[in-house]
């Protein structure tokens, strides 16, 4: 049996679609986080959230910037050298960010940095400050000095700047609240944990605290600003898919392919790709995070894209299986079937009162038995499943690829999560039906209040 993929392509490449502009998130919404933060660590807390450093790629060439993700959800600012601090029990300073001074020798070389009128136009922030006043800043706020515009004559006499911290420190219950998540793999120290480090020697009677699960909290669930950046992320990502489609018909090798989909991505808007794209030929596209991309394509085989663009910080991720040669095999289509009957059968799972769990159990039991089907388990146990589908089947999306969420947590309304079923042949090579082929879907899903929808 063998499917026809050439009407397919030829509708990609003719397809006129557009993906749906979005609104992006308001500065009104940015101000609402900041409260529901603030009003979490209370009035004897500070918050503090830093930009990150410049990523070095080789020698004098950095990597772009990307913001911080929990930064990037409290202000929308992209812009380094950017610090935030809350304050929730002061009048007066009770928000402020630290950022860059516009400067022509700087903008010179790398753009335009924002002025401050537009820093608080974006994010709602109305007090602004010159990034190299941060330091100056802490030690007035723990030593109780006055901060802003104070005659230098008469500072020293001045009331406290923040008086409900001052009062805080003095009374033992000051708190400084960091975004201080373990960060998987780092050998190094983050800003925020050298930081710390430093004001515990310097000032012992605060107590530091870890806002990562109040901001992962807060990120499970989005807004309909953040679905609609998320879907036009989506949009802009199942485009790329029907050109790569079309495009793996005469290309000759993988890297045309990825190029095919990264000018889609830029051409459509997205600023980048949210993680390096994975086109996968032939074997390769039975190792999951396949880097290389510069194989040749083999006709009558398979091609593997897993792939997603980045729309204002937040991230898409789809990946489609399709013959190279523009119909699949027997043996290929049964593997295809295999998949997407797996994912059909655990899609409805994901929908409010639900949990992850099932849906990766149903999956897995799904593949255990159409593997069964085609002989290529002897049991339809978890156990010989998992040879082939070794890993999750899905995770959300949102300003990581891999974004932040309790795996205990029921799905509610508003979350939204990429569905993943693969079947892999290198775990069995004495399978020489399967060895060559891997079948893998992935669909972005977001929950409604009585059911789910893929986009």
């Amino acid at each position: 049996m063998r499917f026809s993929f050439a009407l397919i392509a030829t509708v990609a490449v003719l397809s006129t679609h557009a993906p749906a502009q979005s609104t992006g998130v308001t500065a009104a919404e940015f101000q609402a986080r900041r409260t529901a933060l603030a009003k979490a660590i209370g009035t004897d807390a500070v918050f503090i959230a830093f930009s990150p450093l410049p990523a070095r790629r080789t020698g004098d060439v950095d990597w772009p910037f990307r913001q911080e993700d929990n930064l990037l959800y409290l202000t929308g600012m992209n812009e380094p050298d950017t610090t935030l601090v809350l304050l929730p029990g002061e009048r007066d300073h009770h928000e402020l960010i630290f950022a860059r001074d516009r400067d022509p020798a700087t903008e010179a070389w790398t753009g335009r940095i924002m002025s401050r009128d537009e820093i608080t136009a974006a994010s709602g922030l109305s007090e602004v400050a010159t990034s190299g006043q941060f330091n100056n800043f802490v030690d007035l706020l723990m030593q109780g000095r006055g901060w802003g515009a104070v005659p230098a004559p008469d500072r020293y006499y001045a009331a406290p700047g923040m008086p409900s911290f001052l009062a805080a420190v003095r009374g033992g219950r000051a708190q400084v609240w960091l975004v201080l998540e373990d960060r998987a793999g780092a050998t190094a120290l983050s800003r925020e944990q050298q930081f710390a480090d430093q004001m515990r020697r310097r000032y012992p009677e605060v107590k530091f605290r870890d806002a990562s699960p109040l901001l992962h909290a807060m990120r499970e669930i989005k807004s309909a600003a953040e679905l609609a950046l998320i879907q036009r992320a989506v949009d802009i990502t199942s485009e790329a898919q029907k050109a790569a489609m079309a495009r793996v018909l005469t290309a000759t090798r993988e890297s045309q392919v990825q190029a095919t989909i990264e000018f889609t991505f830029r051409n459509l808007g997205a600023c980048c790709w949210a993680f390096p794209s994975i086109v996968a030929a032939g074997r390769n596209a039975t190792t999951l995070h396949y880097e290389s991309n510069n194989d040749p394509i083999v006709r009558g085989g398979l091609l593997l894209t897993d792939i997603g663009a980045e729309v204002e910080g937040y991230s898409a991720d789809v990946t489609r299986t399709y013959p190279a040669g523009g119909s699949f095999s027997a043996d290929q289509l049964a593997i295809y079937d295999a998949v997407f009957a797996a994912q059909n059968e655990a899609l409805p799972l994901m929908r409010p009162g639900r949990k992850f769990i099932e849906v990766h159990n149903t999956a897995l039991d799904v593949v255990g038995r159409e593997l069964l089907k085609l002989r290529l388990v002897t049991r339809n146990t978890p156990e010989q499943a998992r040879l082939y589908l070794f890993h999750g089947t899905g995770h959300p999306l949102g300003l990581q690829t891999h974004d932040v969420y309790d795996r205990t947590r029921t799905f509610e309304p508003g979350m939204d999560a990429r569905r993943r079923d693969a079947l892999r042949g290198h775990r069995r090579p004495d399978r020489r039906r399967c060895a060559d082929y891997r079948g893998r879907a992935e669909d972005a899903v977001r929950g409604c209040a009585t059911r789910s929808a893929r986009d």
